[in-house]
């Protein structure tokens, strides 16, 4: 898993400084959800730093509430606000190199592609979606062509009553000529006419 150059990663090397044991497994773990609900690497990124600013602080024999740990790490981090009101060096808490050791959302990155060797696969949308994707187009049309006939029939360009407009999109089989809604053909994993002969 690891190699003369993964062993000077920074983030390994901030995990073994600060004994962030099983930090990197819950990274990774994070990383390879489903698409749905795992965490980027930004947020990683975040998560990791505040579990370094953390764990200074618990060496310093400080214990704060998470949210506290949350926006005093986000200042050190950002290095452009002042540490007004949390006065953390005079307590043994050295920010500037808890800032130092912060990473990037990058090397979480490098950390989990080179070296923890992890990859993620993003989700293929279900039928449902790509079902409802393809409504959404549909209505979308639907609306831009009744304007369109609207805009006409006021101009007296188009005579007569307003059609009303139906938009669907049609699958022609190249087996059995059968035309089929689009969203029928998804539904139904093919040309119906087709499996119905099967």
């Amino acid at each position: 898993m690891s190699n003369a150059t993964s062993t000077r990663l920074k983030v390994v090397r901030v995990i073994d400084k600060y004994d962030l044991n099983g930090i990197g497994d819950q990274m990774v773990a994070e990383w390879t959800k489903p698409e749905s609900t795992r965490r980027s690497c930004r947020e990683l990124a975040e998560f990791f730093n505040i579990r370094v600013l953390d764990a200074a602080l618990r060496e310093a024999g400080i214990i704060w509430d998470r949210s506290l740990v949350e926006e005093c790490a986000a200042i050190i981090k950002d290095k452009e606000k002042p540490l007004t009101g949390f006065d953390l060096d005079s307590r043994g808490v050295d920010t500037d190199e808890v800032g130092g050791d912060m990473v990037s959302y990058q090397s979480i990155h490098t950390y989990l592609t080179e070296y923890r060797d992890t990859e993620y696969e993003r989700e293929i949308d279900d039928i449902h979606s790509r079902v409802a994707s393809l409504q959404q187009i549909e209505t979308k049309t639907e609306t831009i062509a009744t304007r369109i006939i609207s805009q006409s029939v006021s101009h007296n360009q188009v005579h007569g009553t307003e059609p009303e407009i139906e938009v669907t999109t049609e699958c022609i089989c190249k087996t059995c000529g059968t035309n089929t809604e689009m969203s029928v053909y998804l539904r139904n994993g093919g040309c119906p006419a087709c499996s119905r002969s099967r």
